[in-house]
């Protein structure tokens, strides 16, 4: 919804495409071609893979496109028409470190499923909770990693193994939004409740904080940082210089806050009309 609300005030009209499968990284990948060979005139990319999509951004930038990455470090550094906006990952990691040791009291054992090794947002998310963990509760120990992928039938798969498991763990941490599926699928197919609690990342359903299966949820502002990476499109056209990188600070999603204006108005884009774009 921010991309569409400093469009229409600066004129721009959106054009929006993905893969139906967020992993499928040759779908995009030929989006992205196919874009680059238009009359798209600035281009803001969501990477499905860092790697795989610098060839791509590098072309926009040549042809004098502005360009904005948003939630990854593609590697070329930032300039008159590249620029980055992401989640905070740090201060994300923070506030689930801080969850986690809060609903444990400061000690038990834990595990960390959905680890992200194909984006660097996703490995920089990973290792700063752990890092944060050992800071803020050092006798909270991490017993089992798991790494993710985009398909929830097999995040669901491996939360049921951790939950069902020899190896007891008192929470699970989903880092994504797909493992954060896959364990509240899990804990629903449960043959008897499960009552550990879950700490997820960039959920966006609603349902299952308020019914209690997910404890709380790492959200990223979206809504701002689509209204900045528009901004950055839309003065890069006009010549003026944009900031480089900016990290936009995400919010801790509860029961007891869900109703709090600030995190409402992510949910609002459900009644902004596209068709006026």
């Amino acid at each position: 919804m921010g991309v569409a609300e400093i469009a229409r005030v600066n004129g721009l009209h959106i054009y929006w495409n993905a893969p139906d499968d967020e992993g499928d990284t040759e779908k995009q990948l030929n989006l992205i071609s196919r874009s680059l060979n238009s009359q798209f005139r600035g281009f803001i990319l969501a990477p499905d893979e860092t790697l795989a999509a610098r060839s791509l951004v590098l072309q926009a930038i040549k042809g004098r496109r502005p360009v904005v990455i948003v939630d990854d470090e593609l590697g070329p550094p930032p300039g008159q028409f590249l620029s980055y906006v992401s989640n905070d990952e740090v201060a994300g990691a923070r506030l689930a470190a801080e969850r986690i040791a809060k609903i444990l009291g400061g000690s038990g054992s834990i595990a960390v499923i959905g680890i992200s090794p194909r984006l660097e947002s996703g490995i920089l998310r990973e290792e700063s909770f752990e890092k944060a963990l050992s800071s803020i509760a050092p006798n909270v120990r991490i017993q089992l990693r798991r790494y993710g992928d985009s398909v929830v039938t097999h995040q669901q798969r491996i939360a049921e193994e951790i939950l069902s498991g020899p190896r007891r763990v008192d929470a699970v941490v989903a880092l994504t939004a797909t493992s954060t599926l896959g364990v509240y699928f899990a804990k629903l197919a449960a043959a008897s409740p499960s009552t550990v609690p879950v700490v997820g990342f960039d959920q966006g359903l609603l349902l299952p904080i308020q019914s209690g299966e997910i404890d709380s949820v790492v959200v990223q502002n979206t809504r701002k940082i689509g209204q900045i990476a528009m901004q950055n499109v839309s003065a890069a056209l006009r010549g003026e210089k944009v900031n480089g990188v900016t990290l936009v600070s995400p919010m801790l999603l509860t029961r007891e806050n869900i109703d709090d204006p600030d995190i409402k108005s992510q949910w609002e884009f459900t009644r902004y009309r596209w068709s006026e774009q």
